[in-house]
């Protein structure tokens, strides 16, 4: 039997199977090592930015009302201009349009500007974003600081009127 020599490459082809796995384990560990890293300084970075928040989260409220602002004033713009480029159409003379008919045209109209408006549009609400968002996020930002310094200054404010009071008990 020529069985041995064949056994022999099976061996081989074990051991390097064996070395193919311990390299994959390896690369697993490495990997797991990696990912536990990248976990630690992610957390690390969110307690670090948790005080931020509450400037952040108010900061992005005003960006995202100024992005909805901009969006309603393009889809009133489209509307308008849709509108009169209506008007220039000759109206039917067989049929006519009855008033239910101008009523549905007018807000089928007034969606599809809107829904233009919020797939991008012609490009107005981008640049009246870029235009209005420096002066409306330094507003924001020094409403945000005002409220803060108020926070800090009335524990304060209170109890220097609380010690008026008392010393106004005492000499009565």
């Amino acid at each position: 039997m020529y069985i041995d020599p064949l056994m022999t490459s099976m061996t081989g082809f074990r051991t390097n199977t064996t070395s193919a796995s311990a390299t994959t384990a390896a690369d697993a560990a490495s990997f797991q090592s990696a990912l536990q890293q990248a976990k630690d300084k992610m957390s690390a970075a969110q307690q670090a930015t948790s005080t931020d928040s509450v400037d952040k989260t108010a900061m992005t409220k005003k960006e995202q009302q100024l992005k909805q602002a901009c969006k309603g004033f393009e889809a009133m713009f489209l509307t308008l201009m849709y509108r009169q480029m209506r008007a220039t159409v000759p109206k039917d003379p067989l049929f006519g349009e009855s008033n239910a008919q101008k009523i549905f045209k007018d807000m089928r109209d007034t969606q599809l500007m809107q829904n233009v408006a919020d797939a991008g549009g012609i490009g107005l609400a981008d640049m009246l974003y870029k235009q209005l968002a420096p002066s409306v996020l330094k507003q924001a930002q020094a409403q945000v600081h005002h409220g803060a310094a108020a926070k800090q200054a009335a524990p304060t404010t209170t109890a220097a009127t609380a010690a008026a009071a008392q010393a106004s008990v005492e000499d009565k």
